[in-house]
């Protein structure tokens, strides 16, 4: 007997051990991944499906111990023909990455039903804290449209550590999860970098309208929000669906097409095979999660008249109303001069075209004018149009409105561009202007067809270096005239204003006029690269207002050769702010790809320091980005590059220098093993530095540096890597 209880007790020893060796991770840990990765598959959407990964868990397939309040209990999410699901939630992370799937890996019949239910997992309720152990995987493998989920091993115990307060719903945005109507194409079309963060997480939406069945069988619905933005339902439930398993006391059933959604309740996920496309979807679960309302009026169709307002002009705003699922009280102008008070004024009917229309009154030159549209049914519920955007933020004031100057003068570049509000979209959108400047991108200097759908190309203008004074030049009938067109040609040049993409170019009508040529052009804008980095977006007021004009960036490190998946015409530099992206759409010798086909270009490494990079700020892809135009726009390269190696090292080390002697190129590895602020310096036998080698935020990882000391004269030198508190020495020696 003694013996017997040796051996049990043995085994209970060696079973909680193995248990605790596996590492106890949360939730946000398991989901969160680089939102630099997401934005790529916004772009790329699936048409790479071997990017997969770049959504993936970190942790996957690693086995690992999680915990997490119970938001879903088991046999309510149908997944599996049992039902034996949990949803759990970090209790740390309530906006973003809190959400998991627990899934057994079971089916019809599965003999491990008994076992799993044994193991306690029937048993747990809502808001119970609990602990288990079990495999990360990602459903289907293979696709960008996959969920993270974890696979519950029940040789360990599922452990009820107490409870905790169930996290509340999010409110989101249609266009968090699909920009668009379906199917759309990146930038549009699935929202991975703003609707992976809440994968299996328990959403709001409001202010929808079912469009049409995607399963009528099933009972999933499409629907669209007020700006076209598409999203479906999931009868990932027993209640909200029509299939043989659903719960016998649901009462749900398809509503009418066209009917309005005042609000559903659900959580975020995924669906495999031909549905997924449609990328992330809704499912709502309980009694009550869909609450059915009255449609709300639909405006559109914004236009004024004159756009360009004179002092003598009096400016008639129009716009198209669609009335909802009740009648409209008032459809009102609102406006406000130079920043005072609203004034409300009726909009009336235009039986010729079906506008809704009002003016507002003449004012004197140099005035601001800003408005919005209102449009009140009769229940009080109100829509607002704000502003040109297409981002679902036009009916937000916070993010701007409509406005004008009152010009009595020549319109500007700067008229055109500049904005106050953080959307960047132009006053002057469809007006027809002529603006002056000088040439700063012609065809010597950038490709004429855009190099891909990413790319820009000639050419630019420029008046002054004062900012918003730039603008791009785009004609596709005219190309032959704009030929002719000289970096230093100050030019007139007639064209309507646009928004291509969220870049305001200018759409020219006619031939330019050269006043004349061989001018200066204006001396680049000196900024930071964190400027254009990844913290700004579309119409940020400090990287917007220098949309379309040259800027300089100094003493950058090619920081990343390939950032953007498949695309060879985008690189990365860094000043130790922050990285911006690189368009190569310049007529220069440089790439940053070892395998580029183009014949007789000059290889800049990972690593590799340029003195200054300067070029004409473009924006797409979410991201602002800068085209060098020639060769001179590259300063001098340094002659150190940078190789990463696989893993993760478990600490710092600096190797010593191989050849050594040398002469006159080198190699230093080096090992990170966490992320962090990075230095490799030279000194020579004085202790003067005589070299920067490294000098930025450095991943954790394996590195070889590899140094050419050709302007260096022989002697004895020392170098220094300096990271987070370790710091290390060692001797090398120049021999020529």
């Amino acid at each position: 007997m003694k013996r017997c209880a040796g051996l049990v007790a043995a085994m209970v020893v060696l079973v909680t051990t193995a248990w605790a060796q596996y590492p106890l991770r949360t939730i946000r840990e398991l989901q969160q991944v680089p939102v630099d990765s997401l934005r790529i598959l916004d772009t790329l959407q699936r048409t790479q499906l071997g990017r997969w990964t770049l959504q993936r868990s970190p942790f996957y397939p690693e086995t690992v111990r999680v915990r997490g309040v119970c938001v879903v209990p088991a046999k309510v999410i149908n997944f599996t023909a049992n039902g034996f699901n949990l949803l759990l939630a970090d209790t740390a992370s309530r906006s973003e990455w809190g959400g998991l799937l627990v899934r057994p890996p079971l089916s019809t019949g599965s003999p491990d039903t008994t076992l799993y239910i044994q193991w306690g997992i029937a048993n747990i309720e809502v808001g119970d804290y609990v602990e288990l152990t079990g495999y990360i995987d990602e459903f289907p493998s293979g696709d960008p449209v996959s969920a993270t989920q974890i696979v519950p091993l029940r040789t360990f115990p599922l452990t009820i550590l107490g409870t905790a307060p169930v996290p509340p719903h999010v409110p989101k945005l249609t266009s968090d999860f699909y920009k668009g109507n379906f199917p759309g194409t990146g930038p549009n079309g699935i929202q991975f970098s703003t609707g992976e963060p809440m994968e299996f997480m328990r959403v709001r939406l409001t202010n929808l309208t079912v469009v049409s069945y995607l399963n009528a069988t099933n009972g999933t619905l499409n629907l669209l929000d007020q700006f076209n933005n598409a999203i479906s339902t999931m009868d990932a439930s027993k209640w909200f669906t029509l299939r043989g398993y659903r719960d016998p006391a649901s009462t749900y059933v398809l509503p009418p097409i066209n009917t309005r959604i005042d609000t559903i309740w659900g959580y975020m996920l995924t669906n495999s095979g031909q549905e997924a496309p449609r990328g992330y979807r809704i499912a709502p679960l309980n009694p009550g999660d869909i609450k059915y309302g009255v449609a709300l009026p639909i405006v559109n169709t914004h236009r004024r008249n004159p756009i360009i307002v004179a002092p003598d002009s009096t400016p008639v705003v129009s716009v198209r109303v669609t009335q909802g699922g009740t009648g409209i009280s008032a459809i009102q102008l609102r406006y406000s001069v130079n920043a005072g008070g609203f004034v409300t004024t009726p909009m009336t009917l235009n039986a010729s075209d079906t506008t809704y229309r009002a003016s507002i009154p003449q004012q004197a030159a140099n005035t601001n004018v800003r408005y919005y549209i209102n449009v009140i049914d009769s229940l009080g519920n109100t829509v607002r149009l704000a502003s040109s955007a297409t981002d679902g933020s036009q009916t937000d004031t916070l993010r701007g409105f409509f406005f004008f100057n009152v010009l009595n003068r020549a319109v500007t570049i700067r008229d055109i561009q500049e904005t106050p509000f953080p959307n960047g979209r132009s006053p002057y959108i469809g007006a027809r202007v002529t603006v002056s400047g000088l040439i700063t991108a012609d065809t010597a200097s950038l490709v004429l067809p855009p190099t891909r759908f990413r790319g820009t190309n000639v050419w630019y203008l420029q008046s002054g270096n004062q900012p918003w004074s730039g603008i791009w030049l785009h004609s596709d009938s005219l190309s032959n005239q704009l030929l002719a067109l000289k970096n230093g040609d100050s030019v007139s040049i007639t064209g309507t204003v646009a928004e291509d993409f969220d870049v305001t170019r200018l759409q020219v009508l006619s031939t330019p006029t050269v006043h004349s040529s061989n001018n200066p052009l204006p001396p680049p804008i000196e900024l930071t690269t964190n400027t254009f980095g990844a913290g700004a977006g579309n119409g940020t007021p400090t990287a917007e207002r220098w949309e379309g004009m040259l800027v300089q960036f100094n003493n950058v490190t090619l920081s990343d050769s390939t950032p953007t998946f498949q695309e060879i015409y985008e690189f990365g530099v860094n000043d130790g702010s922050g990285q911006v992206l690189i368009r190569r759409d310049g007529k220069h010798q440089y790439t940053t790809t070892a395998l580029d086909p183009t014949p007789g270009l000059v290889l800049i490494r990972q690593g590799q320091r340029i003195s200054h990079l300067r070029g004409v700020v473009y924006y797409s892809g979410n991201y602002y980005k800068i085209a060098p135009r020639a060769n001179p726009d590259f300063g001098t390269i340094s002659s150190v590059n940078i190789d990463r190696g696989a893993g993760v090292p478990n600490s710092y080390t600096l190797g010593q220098n191989y050849p050594n002697p040398f002469n006159p190129t080198t190699t230093i590895q080096f090992n990170l093993p966490k992320t962090e602020f990075a230095t490799i310096q030279v000194y020579n036998i004085l202790g003067q530095k005589v070299e920067t080698l490294l000098n930025r935020e450095q991943e954790a990882g394996t590195y070889t540096l590899h140094f050419n000391a050709s302007h260096l004269p022989s002697g004895v030198y020392f170098y220094r890597l300096q990271a987070g508190g370790f710091a290390q020495t060692k001797r090398m020696i120049l021999v020529k």
